[in-house]
């Protein structure tokens, strides 16, 4: 299961020196993460845990983020997520560069936000 959003880089998302703050960042990651365990879930996830995240090239303001989140391994009740944020900068060939990747965790939740099992179905995560 996957999910994708763009978001374009505004000057509020950066410091003095025009570089996203990584914790932009991780929350572009966590919401599109949390999209693509919820579609696989088919109910509420809640994050549980922030793996391993690299930040390999700098995000600058006026960058375009294509922020792309896969289900890559699903337990009784949690989900792991990989995720990736590619960015474009226009007027630069549109060049689609890996700029930042990490695993989240989510646990899928009923109305009391209680843990419940993830039901198995035919198909890729």
């Amino acid at each position: 299961m996957e999910a994708r959003t763009l978001e374009l880089v505004f000057p509020e998302h950066t410091n003095p020196l025009g570089a996203a703050f990584g914790g932009f960042v991780l929350g572009l990651m966590d919401k599109v993460g949390s999209y693509a365990a919820a579609r696989r879930a088919r109910r509420p996830v809640v994050t549980v845990a922030v793996g391993s995240v690299e930040f390999k090239v700098p995000i600058r303001t006026g960058d375009l983020l294509e922020v792309v989140a896969r289900v890559v391994r699903v337990g009784r009740t949690s989900l792991t997520v990989e995720v990736e944020v590619y960015k474009e900068r226009f007027g630069e060939g549109n060049q689609r560069v890996l700029a930042t990747q990490g695993v989240l965790t989510y646990v899928a939740v009923n109305e009391k936000g209680e843990p419940v099992p993830v039901e198995a179905h035919a198909g890729t995560d």
